[in-house]
């Protein structure tokens, strides 16, 4: 049996006409293959929404935004989304145009409400606008614009140092550090008789140090003896000087407390009195022993006396 030509160019008109709804409803985000509802919301205006737009549930993609228009120019903004039918929202869900993220990219959130009634298919939905991450992007904005304004101002600094005659300056720097770096070989060439001589020198010292060597090990040994006997001896002339000086405080004690002779000799007065005329008396009789001392020693060469 054959088809006939009218037939087929039918066919083919209706597969045209499926695949471009398909392909325009592809566009809009929504898919054909599965069911949805619609909902309408009115804003007081459109943030960048646009048809195709994600519909998010708890970051989950459920619906597009199907259409945007002004039905008039005194009403707000009337913006058409569909959503899985299978998701049902109570009728005080609130739809809120936010961002995707931080990069830009506008999308519609849906707040899902406590009501136990559930919004009809068709049904109108509140809306409203996130200003705050509009805000905080703008302020992320703002920040990056200051950045780069502030690295502009570097570059140009930048390309003002990398002028023609700074790079001239640049060249005739690197040319004079080569030239000094010449200097620097020509220098160590011409001295390098005396550098031998100094390394020669050197290695006589170093030749020295080692037949130094044993002598200032048995030097070091010798001290190691000294402070052996000194930290043994240390102890006991420190026990005997505590000693000692335990025995001369109990001395001041007993001179303090008049005790002895030295004690009373500093604390009694008449004891120092009997000592002051003896010594006075004493020296009368040596001047008067000077003064006549036939008085007191008498000798003869021939044995008289004399009376």
């Amino acid at each position: 049996m054959k088809i006939k030509k009218e037939v087929k160019i039918g066919i083919f008109g209706v597969c045209i006409l499926i695949a471009t709804y398909w392909g325009i409803s592809f566009l809009k985000g929504v898919d054909i293959l599965s069911s949805h509802d619609t909902y309408v919301i009115y804003f007081e205006k459109s943030d960048n929404i646009e048809i195709s737009s994600p519909v998010l549930l708890k970051g989950i993609k459920v619906g597009n935004v199907t259409d945007v228009e002004i039905p008039d120019i005194h009403k707000d903004i009337k913006v058409t989304i569909t959503v899985q039918r299978k998701y049902k929202l109570p009728d005080n869900t609130v739809a809120v145009i936010a961002n995707k993220s931080m990069l830009g990219g506008k999308a519609i959130v849906l707040e899902i409400g406590d009501s136990p009634s559930m919004l009809a298919n068709g049904s109108e939905m509140k809306g409203t606008i996130d200003n705050n991450m509009t805000e905080q992007i703008d302020d992320v904005k703002n920040k990056l614009m200051g950045a780069v304004d502030r690295l502009s101002v570097t570059l140009d600094g930048v390309n003002k140092l990398l002028n023609d005659e700074n790079i001239q300056n640049l060249g005739k720097t690197i040319e004079n550090i080569k030239n000094v770096s010449g200097n620097i070989n020509n220098i160590v060439v011409a001295q390098s008789g005396k550098l031998d001589d100094i390394t020669t020198n050197l290695t006589a010292v170093t030749n020295d140090f080692k037949e130094m060597s044993p002598r200032l090990k048995q030097t070091m040994a010798n001290l190691s003896v000294i402070s052996d006997s000194l930290s043994v001896s240390l102890p006991r002339l420190t026990t005997q000087a505590n000693r000692t000086i335990a025995e001369l405080d109990m001395t001041i004690a007993a001179i303090n407390e008049r005790k002895g002779s030295v004690g009373k000799l500093f604390y009694d007065p008449a004891l120092y009195d009997n000592l002051t005329s003896a010594t006075n008396n004493l020296s009368l009789l040596l001047e008067d022993l000077k003064a006549h001392p036939g008085r007191y020693v008498s000798f003869s060469l021939f044995g008289r006396k004399n009376k």
